[in-house]
């Protein structure tokens, strides 16, 4: 018997018969190409909505206390020009330890209480990646003012969110709202808005209102968003002119009430100074300013409110400390 020698050659492939080719890897797209949540629609205006100043009238003070790394309390004390401007509040956080984003943690949990029994509670949980789940409750005199339930859900490219405001299943009362956005590209993303409100005060009991929204980035320092209905329209302009200067611009029209209102805001930051600026002037010429300066090395910020309303023939001041 002869010897036998394997050999490496395959044997010919048939003519009629083609190559399998080896399975392949799906590639992934690269970051700068890959299409971004464009957010919720409760977010849609937030880049101009953050310039407008939060004023106050009279003294106010404010202490901050960490008693840990999750649980932190507060004390607000105001005192205003008449006992009903004159309050306190104590609040208290509890921040999870699930980090769902960026400065973002779940569970979430914010409340405060006054003399009065005024309670306002916030809870923000996210028990799935894409889904979040808030639970707002108000009680006035420790009886039920409102209720705002909202369930969210985010996926690669949209946001669908549905929120229901003080419902009542019995009597088919309340506001229902359902919401959409969804990201064409990185740059523009549009949706739409529902609202629905049933309550014997309205006539035939119930109405609905459906709202187009829009936002337009351009070149990462303007912003353009806008809702639109039958009844009226928003449009919010935000520009960012540097890392200490922002200006933006909030359109608001009513068909109903036959009236537009325009309002400028901006917000200047002076880092060598600490000092944070925002201001607003509206068509009827009502001015808004806050000034806060951090006070280092000390945990303090010093904060200053002014208000002045010519139609009223009103100005209303506030100092303010800020502990912590």
């Amino acid at each position: 018997m002869g010897n036998v020698q394997a050999s490496s050659n395959l044997p010919p492939m048939p003519p009629n018969m083609t190559p399998i080719p080896p399975p392949t890897t799906p590639q992934k797209l690269p970051p700068e190409n890959r299409i971004e949540n464009p957010g919720s629609v409760e977010e849609l205006h937030k880049k101009c909505k953050e310039l407008f100043p939060m004023t106050f009238e009279g003294i106010r003070l404010v202490i901050n206390k960490g008693l840990s790394n999750h649980f932190f309390v507060s004390h607000s004390l105001l005192i205003g020009s008449t006992s009903q401007t004159s309050n306190y509040k104590f609040g208290s956080t509890f921040v999870g330890t699930n980090q769902v984003g960026p400065g973002d943690f779940s569970p979430l949990l914010i409340g405060d209480i006054d003399p009065r029994g005024n309670i306002s509670t916030n809870v923000n949980v996210q028990p799935w990646d894409n889904v979040k789940i808030k639970l707002n409750t108000q009680f006035q005199e420790f009886k039920t003012n409102g209720i705002q339930t909202t369930a969210e859900y985010r996926a690669d490219r949209y946001t669908a969110t549905l929120c229901l405001v003080n419902p009542d299943l019995f009597n088919y009362t309340g506001i229902y709202i359902s919401q959409y956005l969804y990201a064409l590209n990185n740059k523009t993303s549009v949706g739409a808005e529902v609202i629905h409100q049933r309550s014997p005060q309205i006539p035939n009991g119930h109405i609905t209102v459906f709202n187009v929204l829009g936002r337009y980035i351009y070149d990462d320092a303007t912003t353009i968003s806008t809702t639109l209905s039958l009844t009226g329209l928003q449009c919010c302009y935000h520009f960012k002119a540097s890392e200490q200067l922002q200006f933006g611009v909030d359109l608001e029209g009513s068909l109903l009430q036959r009236d537009i209102n325009a309002t400028f805001a901006y917000q200047a930051q002076i880092p060598k100074s600490d000092i944070n600026i925002k201001g607003s002037i509206d068509r009827k010429w009502n001015i808004s300013t806050t000034l806060e300066k951090r006070l280092h090395p000390m945990p303090f910020t010093f904060a200053l409110s002014t208000m002045f309303s010519p139609a009223k023939h009103q100005l209303r001041m506030g100092v303010g400390f800020l502990v912590g």
